[in-house]
């Protein structure tokens, strides 16, 4: 039933003309944005924190990082986000995750793939993994069809099941940073295939938004303690720091 409700809405989605993932307004041919929405939404690029990117509002050098970097290292190697985490942003991701506008895949990983880093050998791309009981519901994973599309336009390996969740976590609306750290605490694995063969790779790990960072820390602990020796996070959107967000 979940399989057939999503070629439904596919099909539906690629029947209707295109409307602004914000606003829903009709939008000519040649954007997916209506001209409001475009210049409304934030994109992010450098300069910013070598660390965590974090804009600087002037550039302090491509190694410099901001102070909670270097008070307190992250655990990932970077983080490359399309744009801010606000309101309008929010629009998208939950438009493609709870209105099966899987279209907006497409539209996401356009703007991320200005971020991939130009040497790419031995990096794979992988996408926070949905619980079984959410893709059945669901029926896809948005981060996987987000990390597909870069992977195809750049010749990336696409390997969408690196990493198992094996425990279903509560929704993180609400949560402070504490009680997600805790909800999503030993939920995630690496599959067996796996294990022996991540020592040395480098991994894009894929998520549609990042506010706290719980879910995509305990993701990326995993994988380095499994032998992964370089880790970015790429999303659509990510809260900036001193600003509140609601978890997904």
């Amino acid at each position: 039933m979940a399989i057939t409700r999503h070629i439904f809405r596919a099909a539906l989605n690629w029947a209707l003309p295109e409307r602004c993932p914000c606003c829903g307004t009709i939008t000519p041919a040649g954007g997916p944005f209506c001209v409001d929405c475009w210049q409304q939404l934030q994109f992010l690029a450098p300069p910013w924190c070598h660390g965590c990117a974090t804009p600087f509002e002037y550039d302090r050098g491509a190694d410099s990082y901001c102070a909670a970097c270097l008070a307190k290292p992250p655990k990932h190697d970077g983080i490359r986000a399309a744009g801010k985490y606000d309101d309008l942003s929010a629009k998208v991701a939950l438009r493609l995750k709870y209105s099966g506008k899987i279209g907006l895949a497409r539209v996401i990983a356009q703007q991320l793939a200005r971020h991939l880093p130009e040497d790419r050998e031995n990096i794979i791309i992988t996408p926070v993994p949905l619980h079984w009981t959410r893709m059945w519901s669901r029926s896809f994973n948005q981060s996987a069809l987000i990390g597909r599309a870069p992977s195809a336009q750049s010749g990336i390996a696409f390997v969408p099941d690196i990493l198992v969740r094996h425990k279903r976590t509560p929704s993180m609306r609400g949560l402070n940073a504490k009680g997600r750290r805790k909800a999503v605490g030993q939920a995630f694995s690496v599959h067996p295939k796996w294990r022996d063969r991540l020592k040395g790779s480098r991994i894009i790990l894929i998520d549609d938004v990042l506010t706290t960072g719980a879910t995509s820390d305990g993701c990326i602990s995993v994988l380095k303690r499994n032998g992964a020796s370089w880790i970015q996070l790429f999303c659509w959107a990510r809260a900036l720091r001193g600003e509140s967000a609601e978890q997904k």
